[in-house]
């Protein structure tokens, strides 16, 4: 006796389904799989930039929150020592009375390459030259306060992360030298207060600028901390 073998109809349709994948790929334009590949291998890349972006970040704020702790100790050993800090805040030499002052607020010294203390003379010179010796000193402590909070490994970083747009190109004047130096050598500040950021009202509307938290005018500029 003959016996009829019928094809299983789950494989028929098995079959029939990569048939249709095979003629798919088959018939599918060149370009197409071009552009999947790179597509593929463009995200690789930016995963990988943004990777190497984050560690970057990552290790300046380590170093930042270090040297803080490191200037921490060296504050309490020189008053244990007895010895003259320059601190503005231990001496409570700010150089402006503020409205809402922070008593937790402490001004370190931080060290400059000589690299970074050029571009930080050209930097305030360029955003407060003109203002005297307090508003170069606001200028520098919003920058310095920036550094710190922020992590940025030196002030050109802070002058690119925030979009400083003074001009790097005008000879520092006295004013700016020496607000520098009380403000990054000798640890001193303009206010008590962390300043983050500050604009020209006369020169522009920040309704960003103006959502902060709001610490003193001074010399055409606004300065404000972040909340």
């Amino acid at each position: 006796m003959a016996i009829a073998i019928t094809p299983c109809l789950i494989c028929v349709l098995a079959n029939n389904n990569v048939e249709a994948a095979a003629n798919d790929v088959s018939t599918r334009p060149e370009g197409s799989i071009q552009l999947v590949t790179k597509t593929y291998k463009e995200d690789q890349i930016l995963s990988a930039k943004q990777d190497d972006e984050s560690f970057s970040r990552a290790q300046a704020f380590d170093l930042a929150k270090k040297a803080t702790a490191k200037a921490v100790t060296e504050l309490e050993e020189k008053k244990e020592s007895g010895e003259a800090v320059l601190c503005a805040t231990e001496s409570e030499d700010f150089l402006l009375l503020i409205d809402n002052p922070d008593s937790s607020y402490v001004s370190y010294s931080v060290e400059l390459s000589d690299y970074d203390r050029d571009v930080l003379e050209h930097l305030v010179m360029g955003e407060a030259g003109g203002q005297g010796f307090i508003g170069c000193c606001l200028v520098a402590q919003a920058i310095k306060d920036t550094m710190i909070t922020d992590g940025y490994p030196s002030v050109d970083a802070v002058r690119v992360g925030n979009g400083y747009a003074a001009s790097l190109d005008n000879v520092p004047n006295q004013d700016v030298l020496d607000a520098i130096e009380f403000v990054f050598d000798n640890g001193g500040a303009a206010v008590q207060h962390r300043i983050i950021y500050f604009y020209a009202p006369n020169v522009c509307e920040s309704a960003f600028h103006e959502s902060q938290n709001y610490v003193v005018t001074h010399g055409g500029h606004k300065f404000f901390d972040r909340w």
